[in-house]
């Protein structure tokens, strides 16, 4: 993770934000400009992915500021950069900036701005496609009818959260588990565990509290899986565990329990800190368990792994044992011979 000031940049977000709310813009552009460069000279040196979250800042406290001939230069300095993007939508939006920006400017020299508010305008409408082609990848279905049994073909309206029998027969994948320190969202993620499980037993771990960024880190669901501020207080953010993510799950099937909320999560964490973790093939272990354990009472975690490996002692949410005993359930699955 870049820093600027010893501080990593990811941490400084609520800073800029609180300057801007106060009205100290020369000093919120110092700030963010910092941040921005900081990330500029990481993303060249390829030891990370760039975070265009503070080029934007950079641009909004310019805007604010009426300095659109900066906020111009900017941004066209940024686009020629040759510095990928993180996110698709996200370089358009950057690009749809430098549109209104040319519009704008051509608007206080007395040119005509119709050409570039037209370019403005086809911006909008590609960023908007962009955003609901990616929120339509992470749509679920809530009834799990539609869903194909593992190892059946899926047809229109398949739940891509039940894996193909090739996923969930594979001989090594990972487990996963998000902690929430309070509804607001993925971004209040305070712990997350991933345990790696090999021929059917865990062999790896990666577990560790989060800290969240400022503005999310409100502890509302301490009395449920026992984590407080002092917890965390010292734990690394999201990005500064990103390569260690991406060395663990290394292209393997993940599975979670309820894994419409780990998705979302995990999700919800890239986007905000401009990184790309989220694996491909990621499935639930609630929904897999509808489909090859009817009967049961109902399918919460300690419901299904006590059905599963009725030896193993749950320590519900905490990150570490729930990632476990999601594991443990695909390993069962594994086991039935219907799917050998």
């Amino acid at each position: 993770m870049p820093r600027y000031r010893g501080t990593p940049i990811c941490d400084l977000v609520d800073d800029v934000n609180r300057l801007k709310r106060d009205g100290r813009l020369d000093e919120a552009l110092a700030l963010a400009q910092g941040c921005m460069d900081a990330m500029v000279a990481d993303a060249r040196a390829g030891r990370g992915q760039a975070m265009e979250f503070y080029v934007t800042q950079v641009a909004i406290i310019l805007r604010r500021m009426r300095r659109i001939d900066d906020e111009a230069r900017l941004l066209q300095g940024w686009l020629a950069s040759g510095i990928p993007p993180s996110r698709d939508d996200h370089r358009v939006g950057l690009r749809k900036r430098l549109a209104k920006a040319h519009a704008d400017l051509d608007e206080q020299s007395g040119r005509d701005p119709s050409q570039h508010l037209a370019e403005w305008r086809r911006l909008v409408a590609e960023e908007k496609a962009l955003k609901q082609a990616s929120g339509g990848s992470q749509q679920r279905s809530t009834t799990g009818r539609s869903a194909a049994r593992p190892g059946s073909s899926r047809r229109g309206g398949a739940s891509p959260l039940i894996p193909p029998a090739a996923d969930l027969l594979a001989t090594e994948f990972v487990a996963v588990d998000f902690e929430t320190a309070n509804r607001r969202g993925g971004v209040s993620a305070c712990q997350v565990a991933l345990i790696k499980f090999v021929d059917g037993r865990p062999v790896d771990k990666l577990s560790t509290h989060l800290k969240p960024p400022g503005g999310w880190d409100h502890f509302e669901f301490t009395g449920l899986h026992g984590i407080s501020w002092r917890d965390i207080e010292h734990a690394p953010s999201w990005p500064m565990i990103e390569a260690d993510v991406h060395r663990f799950v290394d292209g393997v099937p993940v599975f979670a329990h309820n894994a419409s909320f780990d998705r979302k999560v995990w999700s919800e964490l890239d986007q905000f800190f401009a990184v790309r973790t989220l694996p491909e093939r990621f499935y639930c272990t609630y929904r897999t368990a509808t489909r090859l354990m009817p009967g049961l009472p109902n399918y919460r975690l300690p419901t299904v792994v006590g059905a599963c490996a009725p030896d193993y002692w749950l320590n519900h949410h905490d990150a570490t044992a729930d990632a476990e005993a999601c594991g443990l359930i695909v390993s069962s699955f594994q086991r039935q011979p219907e799917l050998a």
